[in-house]
């Protein structure tokens, strides 16, 4: 009972704790560059573990088994393939709506030149191509409309919207 102030309208004369110190942007960035170097530290081991694992597993394997991964290597880059040019139009298209170009008839082209190693679409190369395509003339005048502004729409029969000067030429024959 002694710790407790026997007045709660005065202050207690103990200072709160400070809270930790506010980081810098300098301890902020020095700290994201840390963590940056031990993922990629650990990244890079974890690649040098994976490679031995398979060199390991591969120097185990019979021939039949050596057989086998070989042809789902190959039967995977083959279905990539086919559907790795899909991937290149597609890409193609995307790119050239991007710059504002228009693509010549893509069923014209190999498309299979535009395919990585691993069967996708390569990103580079398709843009090479793209930034090799004429620039569309872009045009930054509107358009003049028909009826708009001082350009009269029509046979130039009509003057006004009067409704007497309608009637009018609706009864004499020439409105229609």
């Amino acid at each position: 009972m002694s710790d407790e102030n026997p007045n709660p309208e005065t202050p207690s004369t103990e200072t709160p704790a400070t809270g930790p110190e506010t980081p810098t942007i300098e301890s902020l960035t020095a700290d994201v560059e840390k963590w940056k170097a031990l993922s990629r530290t650990n990244e890079k081991r974890w690649n040098e573990a994976s490679s031995e694992l398979d060199k390991a597993r591969q120097s185990q394997m019979t021939d039949q088994e050596k057989a086998i991964e070989a042809a789902k290597a190959e039967a995977r880059k083959a279905a990539l393939s086919e559907v790795g040019t899909s991937l290149v139009e597609a890409e193609i298209r995307a790119q050239a709506a991007t710059a504002g170009v228009q693509t010549p008839g893509l069923e014209f082209l190999d498309l299979a030149r535009f395919l990585a190693e691993d069967g996708k679409a390569d990103a580079t190369k398709v843009k090479s191509f793209i930034d090799s395509l004429p620039k569309a003339a872009t045009s930054t005048e509107f358009p003049q409309l028909e009826g708009a502004g001082h350009h009269k729409g029509g046979n130039g029969g009509i003057s006004t919207m009067d409704p007497n000067e309608l009637a009018d030429l609706i009864a004499g024959g020439s409105f229609i």
